[in-house]
């Protein structure tokens, strides 16, 4: 199957970003792996026991980089998504009557699943205090503070994270860092250091001996790749006894913290870069707890 036109449409009519069309490769030529081993050359030859065989075959496949068997049923949802938008594609641009097999129900089946998934508070305080490598806390730390993108720290430069001081209505002054970056869908968006992990960030860098403007960088002293951030992660987690943490939960960390410290969904929403507030939402799950104490506060203010 031949997808460059796909991704040329992506890039020239669609204007995404590059890493928006690399994910989209990467999980269609994971789709062409499959079709390979199962004689399927063409679009046309897909059908739903297709689709079927093919997320039993995710489901069964050994992940070369955590050896792992099985892809998380989040990841499996996106693979869909993406051979989805592809059919979806193709029938548009061929004027046939190219069914598309991966009906929505199929996808939603997936999405049952595809809830934030935050690191337990324990479990971070004591993974971070076993990491005796200074960079890899500072890249962690750094990445629950912010709740960054690992594509988006990864683009950061040790000049990205500026002081900024604001004053509260206290009177009090408070120090915080701040940036910008580049986002999903080319979107620019600032984002915040608190004081604390600034501090911590000051020391780090002060520990550089190097020249490279890059914020996290290899041990040949080069730009860190998000796939070795990804697998410093994974190294600790097995180092330390821990079951594989994907780096992308230190965001859901983030945004859970803050949706429990009960900033606006709103603002949530800006901090993330989220284009959907239904995206932001699944952060605003209430306890059982949290809504018998607003319930019975409503109930004294009326009696009172």
């Amino acid at each position: 199957m031949n997808f460059e036109p796909f991704f040329r449409d992506m890039q020239i009519m669609q204007k995404l970003s590059p890493l928006t069309i690399r994910a989209y490769r990467n999980d269609l030529e994971l789709f062409e792996t499959f079709a390979g081993a199962h004689s399927i050359t063409d679009v046309s030859q897909i059908t739903r026991e297709t689709v079927q065989d093919y997320i039993g075959w995710l489901r069964q496949r050994k992940n070369r980089r955590t050896g792992h068997t099985g892809c998380a049923d989040s990841s499996i949802t996106r693979r869909l998504a993406a051979l989805s938008t592809y059919i979806d594609f193709m029938q548009v641009t061929s004027g046939s009557t190219l069914n598309n097999p991966v009906k929505m129900r199929t996808l939603n089946k997936w999405r049952r699943n595809d809830e934030p998934k935050p690191v337990e508070e324990w479990t971070l305080d004591l993974l971070l205090a076993s990491i005796p490598s200074e960079r890899d806390r500072m890249l962690f730390t750094f990445g629950v503070a912010t709740g960054l993108r690992v594509s988006e720290i990864q683009q950061l430069n040790r000049d990205s994270v500026t002081i900024k001081a604001e004053t509260l209505p206290s009177g009090e002054e408070l120090i915080i860092g701040c940036g910008e970056v580049v986002g999903k869908g080319n979107k620019r968006r600032r984002f915040y250091v608190d004081s604390m992990t600034l501090g911590l960030l000051f020391t780090y860098l002060a520990s550089r001996t190097d020249s490279n403007p890059a914020l996290f960088i290899s041990q040949r002293r080069q730009r860190m790749s998000i796939r070795a951030m990804e697998e410093r992660l994974a190294h600790w987690c097995k180092a330390i006894g821990f079951s594989h943490i994907n780096v992308h939960r230190l965001r859901h960390t983030y945004a859970t913290r803050l949706a429990n410290a009960h900033i606006s969904s709103t603002v949530l929403r800006e901090l993330m870069g989220h284009r959907s507030f239904t995206t932001t939402q699944k952060y605003f799950k209430l306890t059982d707890n949290t809504l018998a104490q607003g319930y019975h506060a409503a109930m004294e203010y009326y009696r009172s």
